[in-house]
């Protein structure tokens, strides 16, 4: 009869080499070297799934005990209002972690929900092992704690940016605002951003007509130049 360790392990077997890959360069297991990992991750994990495009990984409503970790594939957090507008809070792309505000609040009922943009693949944590971590894997744990808190701040950061995108004046200061913050972030003025044109409306809050007309304009003025979601932010010409 096999043990409950056993089965753990069993299930964790279908972790590949490039999944290992994808979650050592995740924030989370920063600095843990690839035995250590391996060593570790069979005391967190709960499960691998893979999700079509346009498949609800969490929807509203649900409650949740486990963190989720892109291995690929992408998707982004959405709210619904009362009147079925639909709001982005953010996009998860390979590498990212969601749902670690929900699971750290056991029982609390999640107010969003993560869609999937394409065909992607999961790895799903408990997070409360990973707090209470088994004897095995002490060595590891005060150095994990230590990247969930800067995860968390992370976070944190990315909403109080958010926040000011679309609390600018102008649609045009909104745009140019996350276009600029991105630009930073690449540390390039050439970047791609995780938002088709519909995505970036709600994630912006705003009518996909007028961010495509205002897009233009911004074009047409010199200031940026664009094809699909890959964004060129130009340089002011000196008079």
């Amino acid at each position: 009869m096999k043990t409950a360790e056993t089965n753990i392990k069993s299930a964790f077997s279908k972790v590949s080499d490039a999944d290992l890959d994808q979650i050592q360069k995740s924030v989370l297991f920063r600095g843990i070297e690839r035995s250590e990992l391996t060593a570790l991750l069979p005391c967190l994990y709960d499960e691998k799934r893979n999700y079509l495009k346009g498949e609800w990984i969490f929807q509203a409503g649900d409650t949740i005990s486990n963190i989720g970790l892109m291995l690929s594939g992408s998707a982004h957090i959405e709210r619904y209002d009362y009147w079925g507008g639909r709001h982005i809070v953010t996009a998860i792309t390979s590498g990212d972690i969601f749902g670690e505000s929900f699971a750290a609040s056991p029982g609390s009922i999640i107010n969003v929900g993560v869609q999937t943009d394409e065909n992607a693949s999961v790895l799903f944590l408990n997070l409360s092992k990973m707090l209470h971590m088994c004897t095995s894997s002490y060595r590891f744990h005060a150095h994990l704690i230590d990247n969930l808190v800067s995860l968390l701040a992370r976070k944190n950061l990315m909403l109080n940016e958010k926040l000011t995108y679309v609390t600018q004046h102008t649609l045009r200061d909104k745009i140019l605002s996350y276009l600029s913050a991105e630009s930073i972030r690449q540390h390039s003025s050439y970047f791609d951003i995780p938002f088709d044109r519909q995505q970036l409306a709600d994630y912006l809050n705003a009518e996909r007509s007028a961010l495509s007309k205002e897009l233009s304009n911004l074009k047409k003025d010199g200031i940026i130049d664009y094809q699909k979601n890959h964004f060129f932010l130009k340089e002011p010409v000196s008079e």
